[in-house]
């Protein structure tokens, strides 16, 4: 290993990237079970102290969690980016009463829900026409279902952003933060 190598508790720094005033680093360490991987966070005006490490078992991984690290460093730069994602909901969408199938329509940034004209007693039939017209209307899965969150717990809060859900309208687990690691 030549001196001007960057180690961090016995990993080699290969990567970093700048974000604002964070910086988000890919480092590597050989031991005899493998190469570990792991992305560290430091703040500019000190580089080398790293913190919240996410440890990983190949490079492809861990080259992905660097940037996906520093595409969410990039988003909280941007004061508009959550307004964006707001405005990515429809002006209304179609979905189905949980507790007995009938068809509703959710207004974006309406309290509540109306119940549709075109509602069956089948809730089965329900689904089907919301997801139909859904399609039609363009509106994903995760798009329904922040449409549900807002109209139920407000348009401010992260379940009525489509982001926090899959692509099957699935809500999405937030990244929480490891704690601080060793250094």
């Amino acid at each position: 290993m030549s001196d001007n190598k960057e180690i961090n508790a016995g990993y080699e720094i290969s990567e970093k990237l700048t974000v604002g005033n964070t910086i988000v680093a890919l480092g590597s360490n050989e031991t005899k079970y493998g190469t570990k991987y792991v992305t560290w966070e430091a703040r500019a005006d000190d580089p080398t102290n790293y913190f919240w490490g996410h440890y990983l078992n190949n490079y492809e991984d861990a080259r992905e969690d660097l940037f996906q690290r520093a595409h969410t460093l990039s988003q909280s730069l941007n004061p508009n980016y959550h307004k964006r994602q707001l405005e990515k909901l429809p002006a209304f969408c179609m979905s189905t009463l949980p507790s007995d199938g009938s068809l509703i329509v959710i207004t974006h940034k309406e309290k509540g829900y109306k119940f549709s004209d075109i509602s069956t007693p089948e809730a089965a039939e329900n689904e089907y026409l919301a997801k139909y017209i859904n399609d039609l209307l363009g509106v994903t899965p995760a798009q329904e279902a922040a449409m549900v969150a807002g109209s139920m717990f407000g348009w401010n809060v992260p379940a009525a952003n489509p982001v926090n859900y899959d692509a099957d309208g699935n809500a999405v687990k937030p990244k929480t933060k490891p704690d601080r690691d060793e250094r």
